[in-house]
């Protein structure tokens, strides 16, 4: 196999136009090199994106935070920066696995690899994320939301790469919080994950609310019906009950080994209903396991 070390972005692109197929990407590899060592892929040619020193980057913008796509989970684990203007992100990717995995992990193979039982694209959903993805003579924003099409999935063109994602700012009043269940051991993904956003106005009552759950479905399962109905609501036990109730309504979770399609749906609308009180009533942002 065939190791390739561009120096440039276009570099890459001009790699993987060239490789076809037969080429894969590898950044932080803890994705890529479990499956090729369980014989899912063979690539012939991997191209690695380790001397892209510009995709290596923390952007903070008065209205956004830009992460370059080699940002390890493990930088924004640690950033003072980031768990001041994103916490709950901060937090939340704090869960995922151990440190050793987090320090390998980056941001850009975290939503590009599509694992339906990763922490982060949960939260990223509830905040608005939008993924840079760059081919020769192309680039486009695409939400998060979108981006993710099915178990393991996006809408990657062959050619196409990930360079960076966009996160805008939350609100000053807005609060957000990651419940994350675990059936098994502490650095286990998700049975059910949930990721909760609530921002509400002088009055207290909500102007904003987004929920996404993680683990159960191919892509963060939202349901916008349910959270755009909240608008203009108090936000009390009875608009919380009724969100969580429909959530665990229209799921359609799968089963294995960390849970039942049944258990899974029960999980989902109580932790929906614990995470919206929970962002709701408290006074500071974070990520928790259960």
């Amino acid at each position: 196999m065939q190791v390739l070390r561009p120096q440039t972005t276009a570099d890459t692109l001009r790699l993987l136009a060239d490789g076809g197929e037969d080429t894969k990407i590898i950044a932080g590899g803890t994705a890529l090199m479990l499956m090729m060592r369980n014989g899912l892929v063979m690539p012939e040619q991997l191209v690695s994106l380790d001397r892209l020193s510009e995709l290596d980057r923390v952007t903070v913008e008065p209205d956004a935070v830009r992460l370059g796509a080699l940002v390890s989970l493990r930088s924004i684990e640690r950033s003072a920066e980031l768990a001041t203007v994103l916490p709950t992100l901060s937090a939340a990717v704090g869960l995922v696995a151990n440190h050793r995995i987090r320090q390998r992990a980056t941001i850009g193979g975290c939503v590009s690899e599509a694992d339906y039982a990763s922490d982060p694209p949960a939260v990223l959903t509830t905040l608005g994320c939008e993924v840079h993805v760059v081919g020769i003579g192309t680039q486009r924003w695409i939400p998060l939301s979108e981006f993710l099409v099915d178990y393991y999935q996006t809408v990657l063109q062959p050619g196409e790469l990930v360079t960076e994602v966009r996160i805008p700012r939350p609100s000053p009043t807005a609060r957000t919080t990651y419940l994350k269940y675990i059936s098994r051991s502490a650095e286990d993904r998700p049975c059910v994950g949930v990721a909760a956003h609530v921002d509400l106005d002088s009055s207290g009552r909500c102007t904003d609310v987004r929920v996404a759950v993680a683990g159960a479905t191919a892509t963060p399962f939202t349901v916008v019906a349910a959270t755009e109905a909240c608008r203009g609501a108090k936000p009390d036990k009875t608009a919380w009950d009724e969100v969580a109730a429909a959530y665990s309504a229209a799921i359609s979770p799968i089963g294995d080994a960390r849970g039942s399609a049944a258990y899974r749906k029960h999980v989902t609308g109580e932790l929906v209903r614990r995470a919206l009180q929970t962002a709701s009533t408290g006074t500071e942002n974070g990520a928790f396991r259960l």
